[in-house]
């Protein structure tokens, strides 16, 4: 099931925000892949997307949140290092699949099923618990 956005993952920052939902198309697209695990390529695309816009954002995240002297600047870096951990660990389950030749409809499921588990939790985990700290203290800076 796709994750939508709605108000309540709003950060008040529109840049972030639409960065925020760049990452939820991502997720989802990544998610509706995982479920024809023939579509190998299209596997590493979107992990290999995923991965390298969340580089980005987490960069553009933390600039943003040093010119606005956010008192949670470090704990929040530090979280980012943790997501960007726990995604290189679901980039490599993605490949260990896609690597495999005679991976069966099973293999399939259960790498679907412990990927989206893990995509859902690290993105929602963290905007829940670390940007909505941002919220009011940056809003609309670009």
């Amino acid at each position: 099931m796709p994750i939508k956005w709605d108000s309540r993952l709003s950060v008040g920052n529109v840049h972030i925000d639409i960065e925020h939902r760049l990452i939820i198309a991502l997720i989802n697209a990544l998610e509706a892949v995982l479920r024809h695990p023939e579509e190998k390529d299209s596997l590493k695309f979107f992990i290999d997307q995923l991965y390298e816009f969340a580089v980005e954002h987490f960069r553009h995240e933390e600039k943003l949140q040093l010119r606005f002297m956010f008192p949670h600047y470090e704990e929040n870096k530090k979280g980012h290092q943790q997501l960007m951990a726990e995604l290189d660990n679901i980039k490599n389950i993605i490949y260990v699949f896609v690597e495999k030749p005679d991976s069966t409809k099973a293999e399939a499921k259960a790498t679907s099923e412990k990927v989206n588990d893990l995509i859902r939790n690290w993105f929602i985990g963290h905007i829940v618990k670390s940007d909505m700290k941002m919220k009011g203290l940056m809003d609309n800076a670009g």
